[in-house]
């Protein structure tokens, strides 16, 4: 289940409690649901989302140095890195630096 199909499935059993107009541990024993869980869940949801932001990033090649990009960041940093980086390591680079 993925992360919109879980709020959307605890956003209607935290629903479902208010209704039944019986208490949280009551209703959690009755269907065999977490107390924990539920109380996790009920925090969760009362908080909004995080935002996910998309950065555009400017790949160049310098002209220095044919064995390194350059990356830079819509906040103004500047990063080289050798050619030879994985995805995975550029990935963890652009993180590092936002």
């Amino acid at each position: 289940m993925d992360h919109q199909s879980k709020r959307k499935h605890w956003s209607a059993i935290l629903e479902q409690q208010r209704q039944s107009n019986l208490g949280i541990k009551q209703f959690c024993t009755e269907q065999n649901i977490s107390y924990q869980t539920f109380y996790y869940w009920s925090k969760k949801l009362s908080q909004p989302e995080p935002e996910t932001r998309v950065q555009p990033i400017v790949v160049s090649e310098p002209t220095a140095s044919p064995s390194c990009v350059v990356l830079t960041l819509s906040n103004g940093i500047k990063a080289e890195l050798p050619t030879t980086l994985s995805p995975q390591q550029i990935k963890s680079w652009v993180e590092a630096l936002q």
